[in-house]
């Protein structure tokens, strides 16, 4: 079965296996694990910022910096479709007492008017903002970049209206890549930052979230009262520093991805509407009707290529490190014959 459902579905490489065989471990729950401590120095560094925290996922990340930057009554904002409010089970309003409010943007990017227009609309009878979150990069505008250069001047302007300010970086290296741009600057502008080594990067589990060393001490509480606490924890850690360690491959998922949005494009499929492509490892095919999407992902299913419904007509293909010449050889082909 070639699987482009996600690239959550990567498996460890030799090498990785062979990185966590020779980890070096302790037990984190006293910060004694030479492997963790290592990543999330090394991480904290790489973005500017002073220290890190390796967590179960990305989610636990974000609603942990939810929980440190707000209060509870609060509203934090953020884009349209963005992860937090979409695909974490209402977790901000469980854990942290605040709601979520979407507001304009452009594929996950704000402009100061549309930030203007909800401070102006917090007024009595509405929640105090404390929190806006960005989400780099944007999943559901096709996986786009945010521009660096406009992501880091509204981010300034943002801190200038006393906001505190989170990034959703789960994929933030397919931006970091293919802008080519020093990750400290955009550890410059935020308060918190997570990423995942589970997706792209292709490690089995983790996300590191990363903060001032005193959000990272309330962080390390608040992850434990969550039942993050984890013991010898380096043997994934071995792996997720390995898979930061190889992440310019990110950039070859990146070819892989424009090659099968280019061959879908040029198919003379009349169910399918458009297809999106915003220059990482996901492409978005749109279909006319929902038994057109249901049908697509039926017929791949049957040939065993497993792809994904984003939504009721949407279809998301993501290509990731173990998706290969003869996978895509495999997709095109069967697209051929269609």
């Amino acid at each position: 079965m070639t699987d482009f459902r996600s690239d959550t579905v990567t498996k460890p490489s030799k090498m990785m296996l062979e990185a966590i065989t020779k980890a070096n471990v302790g037990d984190d729950e006293y910060s004694e694990d030479p492997e963790v401590n290592e990543l999330q120095d090394y991480c904290a560094n790489l973005f500017g910022m002073d220290a890190g925290l390796f967590v179960t996922s990305g989610q636990m990340g974000n609603q942990i910096a939810i929980s440190i930057l707000t209060n509870p009554g609060d509203e934090v904002i953020c884009s349209d479709g963005a992860h937090i409010l979409n695909y974490e089970k209402s977790a901000t309003a469980q854990l942290s007492g605040v709601q979520i409010r979407q507001i304009d943007s452009d594929k996950g990017m704000f402009s100061t008017t549309s930030i203007d227009q909800a401070l102006s609309e917090s007024e009595y009878h509405l929640p105090s903002i404390s929190l806006l979150s960005w989400e780099n990069t944007h999943l559901s505008s096709g996986g786009s970049i945010l521009d660096h250069d406009s992501f880091i001047s509204v981010s300034k302007y943002i801190k200038e209206k006393g906001l505190n300010i989170h990034i959703d970086g789960a994929r933030v290296w397919h931006s970091i890549l293919a802008q080519r741009t020093n990750p400290k600057e955009i550890g410059e502008v935020v308060d918190s930052l997570t990423f995942c080594f589970s997706k792209g990067l292709g490690a089995p589990v983790g996300s590191m979230l990363l903060g001032s060393k005193d959000f990272i001490s309330r962080a390390r509480n608040i992850r434990k009262v969550r039942g993050g606490g984890m013991r010898q924890v380096g043997i994934l850690a071995a792996a997720a520093k390995y898979a930061l360690d190889t992440r310019d491959k990110l950039l070859e998922d990146h070819v892989k991805a424009e090659k099968v949005a280019s061959f879908i494009q040029d198919m003379d499929d009349s169910s399918i509407e458009k297809v999106i492509y915003m220059g990482t490892n996901m492409v978005f095919i749109y279909f006319h009707t929902k038994e057109n999407a249901e049908s697509f992902v039926k017929s791949l299913d049957d040939a065993k290529i497993r792809v994904g419904i984003f939504k009721p007509k949407i279809v998301r293909i993501v290509t990731h490190l173990d998706i290969g010449k003869k996978d895509l050889d495999k997709l095109f082909s069967f697209l051929s014959n269609k």
